[in-house]
């Protein structure tokens, strides 16, 4: 295995490294105080999983801003770490041992949960303004949740993954997309009771 997707396996595999990925992708930059509050742990915990994040290449050196008494340090992405087809990363997801694999999807699944928040607290500072103007959008917003056999999933996967792939832009920010679709392979506990 590449040792660049070792590194971001062992990042999507922790919960914090994986928060911290998750608000980079949102905010561009933070400073570690700005982390601490959406990620429940110590300060020093913070700095220590970011320093290792540094460390593996995952997150950029900080970028160092004087204040009067003090300096902040914003850390980004490597954005050039993350230059690499989905099927690659995908294959060695489904490549990994069960342990691990659970491991991963268990950390995306509350990152992800950390996304929507960030979405829902922006939503709401938003203005009358930016609100209405939001609105203008509405005919492309999807509000959906639901269940389908396995054989309509598969299908719907196949498609949505190919429609991605052709269509995915990086010339602009201008939308969003998250998709969240879960086979029926799930525990009780997360299926529907007949």
């Amino acid at each position: 295995m590449d040792e660049k997707y070792r590194e971001i396996l062992e990042a999507f595999r922790n919960p914090t490294k994986m928060k911290i990925i998750t608000l980079l992708v949102n905010n561009n930059k933070m400073t570690v105080t700005g982390m601490s509050k959406y990620i429940k742990t110590t300060r020093s915990n913070l700095y220590q999983v970011v320093s290792n994040l540094v460390s593996s290449g995952i997150v950029n050196e900080p970028e160092i801003r004087p204040k009067k008494n003090y300096v902040e340090k914003y850390y980004s992405l490597n954005d050039d770490y993350f230059a690499f087809h989905d099927e690659n990363i995908d294959d060695e997801i489904t490549g990994l041992p069960d342990s691990e694999y659970r491991e991963i999807l268990s950390s995306f699944f509350m990152a992800q949960s950390l996304n929507l928040e960030i979405i829902g607290k922006s939503i709401e500072a938003m203005t009358q303004k930016e609100i209405q103007n939001m609105r203008k959008h509405e005919k492309y917003t999807v509000f959906s949740y639901g269940t389908c056999s396995n054989s309509v999933f598969e299908k719907l996967s196949i498609a949505v993954k190919n429609e991605l792939k052709k269509s995915v832009d990086d010339s602009g920010n201008e939308g969003m997309f998250l998709f969240l679709m879960l086979p029926s392979l799930f525990p009780d506990t997360l299926n529907r009771k007949k």
